[in-house]
């Protein structure tokens, strides 16, 4: 989808168009505005509302920009401030502490409303809560390796659950001088111990932290029951996206190895 001057306009923008990396690769900076195309208007419209009234506390907030119409999502695209910030790797106890306080805050949204999304990452998230199965067409090797997962934990009949940010370890940048920022906002209903289990994965996983940071995060078992969630989740949107190329999968596998074998 290209970004038109019919969008600019609509944002009150105008200038260079930069291409920025990280996530998709799919924002644009425009001036002191990041746009980015949204798949799901009615979904990105009551994030982004949500995301417009909090009044964050020890962090900052990429907060959503309206467009002249009143809305927040403009012909398929989606409009925030530009703030300062870098991707740090690591840094698991800082970016905990961040997720807290979001977390807190997003603890006080009704979240009776959330719209339903289906893409990879919400069926992911939905193989790793056992509502959907993995798909049987995949080879046996990767199916045995989720449901081995899967069979180590059993499906509780309560969760208390809220909006949480399920993908926080590369979404949170730090500045020298502003507090820690949160950036593109990957929202789903779970508990909030779930979020934090995906952070220090994917920190350990993707960012080279130490295997034992897991450590970080409380040794009950329900953390470790949220541990295995997180990395089946991860390992699902990995099934999902591999279209045949199941190598990309064996290699995220690899990469969380290390993290199954230490909570055994």
């Amino acid at each position: 989808m290209g970004l038109s001057e019919d969008v600019l306009h609509s944002f009150n923008l105008s200038g260079n168009i930069v291409p920025l990396s990280g996530g998709q690769n799919t924002s644009l900076l425009v001036g002191h505005a990041v746009l980015k195309p949204v798949d799901d208007i009615q979904h990105s419209e009551w994030l982004l509302n949500i995301i417009h009234k909090i009044n964050p506390q020890g962090y900052r907030l990429s907060k959503p920009i309206r467009s002249k119409h009143g809305t927040f999502v403009s012909k398929g695209w989606a409009c925030t401030h530009y703030d300062r910030g870098q991707d740090i790797k690591g840094r698991i106890e800082e970016k905990l502490l961040v997720s807290r306080l979001f977390h807190r805050d997003l603890s006080t949204i009704n979240f009776g409303e959330f719209p339903h999304t289906d893409n990879p990452w919400s069926k992911g998230h939905r193989i790793a809560w056992q509502i959907d199965e993995l798909s049987r067409e995949l080879p046996n090797e990767i199916q045995e390796i989720i449901n081995n997962l899967l069979g180590r934990i059993s499906l509780k009949e309560h969760y208390k659950v809220q909006i949480v940010h399920s993908d926080l370890s590369g979404n949170i940048l730090f500045d020298q001088f502003l507090k820690p920022l949160i950036i593109d906002f990957s929202p789903v209903l779970a508990p909030v111990e779930y979020a934090e289990a995906i952070l220090v994965c994917d920190c350990i996983a993707w960012q080279g932290s130490d295997v034992s940071e897991i450590e970080l995060l409380p040794g009950d078992e329900r953390y470790k029951e949220m541990i295995i969630r997180a990395i089946v989740f991860r390992l699902a949107v990995s099934a999902i996206f591999s279209d045949g190329d199941y190598n990309k999968f064996f290699c995220e596998y690899r990469a969380f190895k290390p993290i199954i074998e230490y909570i055994k």
